[in-house]
């Protein structure tokens, strides 16, 4: 079987390809081909991993840019005919697409040659170019149920959840608490704000977290972002032993063994993470999100109890103190949402989409 992934720019569209790809690899014999961008994140990453990559000219829309835009269909026009040139010279039997501006010449021309496709989408609200190619791809695979308002064709909708690493799922040990110089019978709260970390995060972090670790006689882990490591670095002394103030967790797993709370944006990734694990969480959307995406996933898992949800603004950092002393003081309400999480959770949503993917294809021929 020869498959074509694509989608990229970032992480959460990158990372649940390569999860499919890895999942197809195992399921049947295959030849992989990954078309991206120059740009983005997948350029770097891919090649490492012995897949294949190529290449195509297109690169997002610039919001609020009008000039920078005006050569946005040119862009278009030019990468769908490589993606057609790509196609054609693979011959795949599959093509998949993760999101990002990439998946949509990459898909339209695989579905014009008449190539079984597929569309994956992360987010609650779906991006433009998943609306886009949901009306041609054969599947279209959801991370939420309630995602299907925005499709029409419900018989391609297949709610598959979103991928996640298999290595997220630690134990807790006290090995990983001394992996970040923590204490095991510690309140642990989890707080980091993205890959890059979150400037209003870790401002509000650190006029909070000094009553955080008194009221809760506990502890925080805290990844800043490489960016505001340094300028951290006295809120932490402050805190007098009681935080683990990391530019980045290179070992997520670990970091989620020992939390007893999280904090965090609400990324694609990151919901999906926490629901496989059943963590209680405060999610903190991030408020620049391209068509408000972290908090639609925010806002799903709060209005079913699985998460607790605070939004920046006026206040934010008395509002989130509050939501943390009031789940660090109820346990039983942290396992509650816990549970309620897990019902989210789809740790098999990798093997499932590759599955369909290859009895997709295979019917095809």
């Amino acid at each position: 079987m020869r498959v074509i992934l694509t989608g990229g720019g970032t992480g959460g569209h990158l990372y649940p390809a390569l999860a499919i790809a890895e999942e197809i690899r195992k399921q049947a014999p295959c030849e992989l081909l990954f078309i991206g961008t120059r740009r983005g994140l997948e350029a770097s990453v891919v090649p490492g991993l012995g897949i294949p990559f190529r290449t195509v000219w297109i690169g997002g829309l610039k919001r609020g840019r009008v000039a920078a835009n005006l050569a946005f269909p040119l862009k278009m026009a030019v990468s769908l005919g490589q993606a057609l040139f790509l196609c054609a010279r693979f011959r795949p039997d599959a093509a998949v697409g993760t999101g990002g501006y990439v998946s949509w010449p990459v898909i339209t021309a695989a579905s014009m040659l008449g190539c079984y496709t597929a569309v994956q989408e992360q987010n609650e609200k779906p991006g433009l170019v998943t609306r886009l190619l949901g009306r041609r791809a054969d599947a279209v695979h959801l991370s939420f149920e309630s995602s299907s308002r925005f499709f029409r064709n419900r018989g391609r909708l297949h709610v598959s959840g979103n991928p996640t690493r298999p290595e997220t799922e630690k134990p807790r040990t006290e090995a990983a608490y001394r992996l970040f110089g923590l204490t095991p019978d510690r309140f642990t709260i989890l707080v980091f704000g993205g890959s890059q970390g979150s400037r209003s995060l870790n401002e509000a972090l650190s006029a909070i977290a000094p009553a955080l670790v008194r009221r809760t006689n506990g502890q925080i882990l805290w990844a800043t972002g490489p960016r505001w490591h340094e300028s951290l670095k006295p809120a932490a002394e402050a805190l007098a032993g009681r935080a683990a103030v990391l530019p980045y967790l290179s070992d997520m797993g670990s970091a989620y063994a020992v939390a007893d709370l999280v904090v965090c944006r609400s990324g694609a990734g990151a919901v999906a993470e926490i629901a496989r694990l059943g963590k209680p969480a405060v999610f903190v959307p991030f408020p620049g999100a391209a068509d408000g995406h972290q908090e639609a996933n925010a806002a799903v898992l709060a209005a079913a109890g699985a998460a607790r949800m605070v939004r920046e603004g006026e206040g934010f950092a008395g509002r989130l103190e509050a939501e943390i002393l009031d789940l660090a003081a109820d346990r039983e309400t942290r396992l509650s949402i816990g549970r309620k999480a897990l019902a989210f959770g789809r740790p098999e949503a990798a093997r499932t989409i590759a599955r369909q993917i290859i009895e997709g294809a295979s019917c095809r021929k």
